[in-house]
């Protein structure tokens, strides 16, 4: 019996990390670190991790005020809310801090 529960919990430890993240939308949040061209930039999450994140043609912009923002808005020291396609590589949507006021 002990080997039996002994395997159950080998079995739960080794295969639920497996499909933990699995088709699920990761969101991060932070702090824009470096520009990639036009499509990709680095960011410094919340948790200090460092990340690049890949973005397509279909990747959505936006402002923290809700209005539509473009690529070339995404400035250096700029904070944003990055959501990743269930793939975890492309951003599915990219939530900026408020334009600069001109």
């Amino acid at each position: 019996m002990k080997k039996f529960i002994a395997l159950l919990m080998f079995l739960a430890a080794t295969v639920t990390p497996l499909f933990a993240h699995a088709g699920h939308v990761h969101t991060y949040m932070g702090t824009v670190t470096m520009l990639h061209g036009e499509h990709a930039f680095m960011m410094k999450a919340t948790d200090g991790k460092d990340l690049t994140i890949e973005t397509s043609p279909r990747t959505t912009w936006t402002h923290q005020d809700g209005h539509v923002a473009k690529r070339s808005d995404l400035a250096v020291g700029g904070r944003v809310v990055v959501k990743l396609t269930t793939d975890g590589k492309t951003a599915a949507s990219v939530k900026m801090g408020a334009p600069k006021k001109k």
